[in-house]
């Protein structure tokens, strides 16, 4: 059991006999009365995303999960086939489980997947990651404070600086979708 201001996002907790990943979290403190955490959850079972109110000392059932490294292999219409690297064991994910990460699946990459009860239920993603561009519009040089949308390998869709051509390296902020940088070479 975990009190509710010490939730993380990334937890996982058992609700009513459901799982549920944590993808954001806000802490209220009202003027009166007492302090609430507002959790924006999805059910790991359904995909569908939920929002819940829960007391700042009200006690959470958080669920161990286990992080294994498996590789990335191939995806099948709109199933994604990773292969765990100690058993070599094959695992189907689908978009649901995954969520956003399915923009920063890149093939033959090694990645942390939550696995609970033998069942996937999750990936974990680095801060940041460099992806390549694959369409966008010609760069222009000399102008600050704009931009312009960019299409990665992975078909995620960023803002770029003007000055970004296509084929560039960027790095992008997993959590936000956001550019950060060219990358470095």
């Amino acid at each position: 059991m975990t009190v509710a201001t010490q939730v993380k996002r990334g937890n996982v907790l058992k609700i009513d006999g459901q799982l549920f990943t944590i993808i954001g979290l806000t802490h209220i403190t009202p003027g009166k009365g007492n302090a609430v955490v507002q959790a924006e959850m999805r059910n790991l079972m359904t995909g569908v995303k939920t929002q819940k109110r829960f007391r700042s000392s009200e006690d959470l059932e958080t669920v161990d999960v286990i992080d294994r490294a498996m590789q990335f292999l191939y995806s099948e219409g709109d199933v994604y086939h990773f292969m765990d690297q100690e058993s070599f064991e094959q695992y189907e994910i689908t978009p649901d489980t995954l969520g956003d990460a399915v923009y920063y699946i890149i093939p033959e990459s090694v990645y942390d997947v939550a696995v609970y009860e033998e069942k996937p239920i999750g990936i974990s993603l680095p801060p940041h990651m460099t992806l390549k561009i694959t369409e966008t519009d010609p760069a222009i040089k000399g102008v600050q404070g704009k931009t312009k949308p960019a299409t990665l390998e992975t078909g995620l869709t960023v803002k770029v600086p003007l000055f970004i051509e296509e084929g560039e390296l960027i790095v992008v902020n997993t959590e936000t979708n956001d550019y950060i940088e060219r990358a470095k070479s």
